[in-house]
């Protein structure tokens, strides 16, 4: 169901796909749809933590290249910003026109639970050696990053993409907070 709703969003976009649509395209009746997702929000974070998870993948080797928990989080989160405001899903979270998806996404804790998958391995190396001071709460870390991430993937968007500036600005204000 979740490849039949990324090829119908692709066809559609994602405002004028339908659960009718991907039903259609699953070859399945729109109950059977509703059996799995309460509506297509449900469906949407499901389709989101997906694509999440599958980039996560990519990120993770690129991120692991750099040799420090600041330069982990400032090469991250650019990496993650720039590939998230091209992917048409997490995109959609961008969009201040209303739409209940980015609550949802809060109100499922799947943005925390996403954030945490990302940064959790970084971060748990940096306190095994010794990098990241101790006592900062995990969670406030996860929120932190999220926002950030969110920040700067509207900021690409909207037409500031000198990387080079949010590079040096992450590296003024953000690095900092994970140096010991």
């Amino acid at each position: 169901m979740l490849a039949a709703a990324g090829r119908c969003i692709e066809r559609y976009g994602i405002d004028k796909t339908t659960m009718g649509d991907i039903a259609r395209e699953a070859g399945m009746s729109r109950p059977s749809v509703y059996r799995y997702f309460a509506d297509r929000d449900d469906l949407l974070v499901a389709l989101i933590s997906q694509r999440s998870r599958a980039l996560r993948e990519k990120a993770h080797k690129f991120i692991g290249r750099q040799d420090t928990l600041p330069d982990q989080i400032v090469e991250g989160l650019l990496y993650l910003a720039d590939h998230g405001r091209r992917d048409p899903f997490t995109r959609h979270l961008l969009n201040v026109d209303g739409t209940s998806l980015g609550q949802r996404m809060a109100a499922s804790r799947t943005s925390e639970t996403l954030t945490a998958e990302f940064w959790d391995p970084f971060l748990d190396a940096a306190i095994a050696d010794k990098q990241l001071p101790l006592g900062i709460s995990r969670p406030d870390i996860h929120l932190w990053l999220a926002n950030l991430g969110l920040m700067l993937m509207r900021g690409l968007e909207e037409g500031d993409a000198d990387i080079q500036r949010y590079r040096s600005i992450l590296r003024r204000f953000v690095a900092p907070a994970f140096t010991v």
